[in-house]
């Protein structure tokens, strides 16, 4: 059976690469199914990443069949920001097939180094903006929102091919029945009195501006962190407008100075729409698709921690258990809600790890990144 290595080109091709997972894991109730429109958007030419990422798209035939896919990214923005050289590879899918997926890495890295990247890291689809990390461990267990998950054997595929680890992403768990001790609380209230700080939820009549607040503490928090992608306005608007249709602003945590209002930190939590998403097995919002996101989207019964950041300065006046602590207090206050991820967490960031441990919450989940020196 030949392979061959097919350049994706045009918006036919962008439709079968977006189709090979569905015909891979439709039957496997731990895959969750992403929306299509969603998916052709991040690859298609007018998103706005596109002003300073150029990227290329390949598909792995076997006798004309699609049998992988995988794509490549050069961020100039993210290169210029942190004195790097990288390509970022990911849209990773393949049977489980080493040849075809050997092919695949050797293809978006010959491309990479072509357009002069010293050092190929992945899975990235494409930058830490989005979905990244391979899933090594709890494989039974389905993604929250913007998670990745993969079978076991494409950790076989990346170790085995030509990949080392650089970087391990953890996931939290706290479920409803973990609850704090007497004398937590009492920590906690201290902290929070002698702090001089306030917490408050978002406000949703003055959402583009609580955007611009929660990303300006994003950047500040987040900028020297390993694999810190900045983002343009235009990319922050976008995010924001497909957020905005399924936040809860009662999971939209800021922390601010008592006396002068300053914002110290943030909090995003995103309801988890992937519940909704498991009963949408074509990736189609029609004919019935609209229906089960409109219904569930918001009312599933788990959230995720998707970013947290704290201003620069503010980093010794304990922010985040209080961010922590506010959103336990507003998902026990949904009766609806089971658990609540807390993901990712650089493997490296001890304080944050060790703040929601602190909470009660066990680590269950593993994402790894992997680079190749070109």
């Amino acid at each position: 059976m030949s392979l061959e290595i097919v350049p994706v080109d045009g918006a036919r091709d962008r439709r079968r690469f977006v189709d090979l997972p569905f015909r891979l894991f439709r039957s496997d109730p731990s895959w969750i199914p992403p929306l299509r429109l969603a998916v052709l958007d991040r690859i298609g030419p007018k998103h706005p990443a596109n002003e300073h990422q150029e990227t290329r798209l390949w598909m792995a035939l076997r006798d004309g069949r699609v049998v992988g896919r995988i794509g490549a990214c050069i961020d100039s923005m993210f290169d210029e920001f942190q004195n790097e050289s990288w390509s970022w590879v990911g849209f990773f899918e393949c049977e489980d097939d080493r040849d075809a997926a050997s092919a695949l890495f050797e293809t978006a890295w010959e491309w990479s180094a072509a357009k002069g990247a010293r050092e190929a890291v992945g899975p990235g689809s494409f930058t830490t903006n989005d979905e990244v990390g391979l899933l090594v461990d709890a494989f039974d267990s389905p993604p929250t929102i913007l998670t990745t998950w993969n079978p076991p054997y494409y950790v076989d595929l990346w170790s085995g091919g030509g990949w080392e680890q650089v970087r391990d992403l953890y996931g939290w768990r706290l479920d409803r029945a973990s609850g704090l001790s007497d004398r937590q609380k009492k920590v906690l209230e201290r902290i929070r009195e002698r702090s001089g700080l306030r917490v408050r939820e978002g406000n949703i009549k003055d959402f583009d501006k609580e955007v611009g607040r929660f990303f300006e503490i994003y950047r500040s928090g987040w900028a020297r962190n390993w694999g810190f992608a900045p983002m343009t306005e235009a990319e922050v608007a976008h995010l924001a407008k497909d957020l905005k249709r399924i936040i809860d602003t009662r999971l939209v945590i800021f922390v601010e100075e008592e006396s002068t209002g300053e914002v110290a930190g943030c909090g995003l939590v995103l309801p988890d729409a992937n519940h909704a998403m498991r009963k949408v097995r074509s990736g189609r919002l029609l004919p019935t698709g609209w229906w089960h996101l409109l219904r569930g989207a918001k009312n599933g019964p788990g959230i995720r921690i998707v970013a947290l950041g704290i201003r620069e300065g503010f980093q010794s006046r304990a922010v985040g258990p209080l961010i922590y602590n506010a959103i336990r207090e507003r998902g026990t206050s949904m009766p609806h809600l089971e658990f609540c991820e807390a993901s990712w967490v650089l493997d490296n960031n001890d304080a944050m790890n060790g703040a929601i441990e602190a909470m009660g919450a066990e680590r269950y989940k593993t994402w790894r990144m992997y680079r190749r020196t070109l």
